[in-house]
């Protein structure tokens, strides 16, 4: 659930073309949602998004209470904790009241204020989950080098979140509350969050440069790192006189490491394809939001 996936609804349009006229209005005709269709949306965002909330709590108190856990790796974890925890927080409930209430109820500041936050913590998660990748890459890879110094890794956290919010600052400079024609009232005007600082030209753009910076850059180098890692431990010789029980014992567990390598990869790039997917031909096919 993440920010540019509110363009499913009207009430977050960002397309500076939209017109406020009742001359030309008549394609976004709201609609209204069933009872029965509240109530199940309702139940499984509230459920997602507690969710989300109270099981990365948990992996955040594991990591502060335990000192075992206090490694690079878990940092970064946390780190992505708390990217999740963002966004259960502003992106779910945001989400819900988006696509249902068909117009904007919460204060004008949040307009563009949700949308930031939303498009920085997707940016965190997934930049967290490169740096994972990258540390496990040198552990492997490298093993006599340095290893990465835990003062390091919070100054990369702090690059995360820094790289992270410059990505979501055009939505804080483009999105504002504009009152918008309603065919469906007589000729009354209802409250929208729309792009209204950033030309539609500009802002396809940085849609491109966010899809490819979200999802194109990382699964490619997810991807990479990944894959060299399990030829390196595929082709890693046992060290010492072989041994037919222990060498077997090892090859099964590098086999399985191997497998749970393909399934991160296979699995980030399944769960964040339609998103992805959505974002682009938004850019290219606008009606999908009419």
């Amino acid at each position: 659930m993440t920010p540019d996936s509110l363009n499913l609804s009207v009430t977050l349009d960002t397309n500076k073309e939209r017109p406020v006229s009742n001359t030309t209005y008549e394609a976004t005709d709201l609609y209204e949602v069933p009872m029965v269709l509240v109530i199940i949306l309702s139940c499984c965002y509230g459920t997602i998004s507690l969710v989300a909330v109270v099981g990365n709590l948990c992996v955040l108190l594991i990591v502060a209470v335990s000192r075992r856990m206090r490694s690079v790796t878990n940092y970064f974890i946390a780190n992505l904790a708390v990217a999740d925890i963002v966004i259960g927080l502003f992106a779910i409930p945001f989400q819900f009241q988006a696509a249902l209430l068909q117009k904007w109820v919460l204060p004008p500041f949040m307009c563009a204020f949700c949308p930031f936050i939303q498009v920085m913590s997707v940016n965190v998660s997934i930049f967290s989950l490169a740096a994972i990748a990258l540390e496990r890459y040198r552990a492997v890879m490298h093993p006599i080098k340095a290893k990465t110094a835990q003062g390091s890794a919070k100054w990369i956290i702090v690059f995360i979140w820094i790289f992270g919010a410059l990505f979501g600052v055009p939505y804080a400079m483009a999105l504002r509350v504009t009152m918008v024609f309603d065919p469906d009232t007589g000729g009354l005007t209802k409250p929208f969050c729309q792009n209204t600082g950033i030309p539609v030209d500009i802002w396809k753009v940085y849609n491109y440069i966010l899809v490819s910076f979200q999802y194109m850059v990382p699964l490619c180098l997810i991807s990479m790192v990944y894959v060299n890692i399990g030829l390196k431990l595929r082709d890693t010789q046992m060290p010492g006189n072989k041994e037919g029980i222990r060498d077997n014992a090892i090859l099964r567990n590098r086999k399985k490491i191997i497998h749970m390598l393909f399934m991160v990869v296979a699995l980030f790039a399944i769960c964040w394809l339609p998103l992805q997917l959505y974002n682009l031909f938004q850019e290219i096919v606008p009606q999908i939001n009419r």
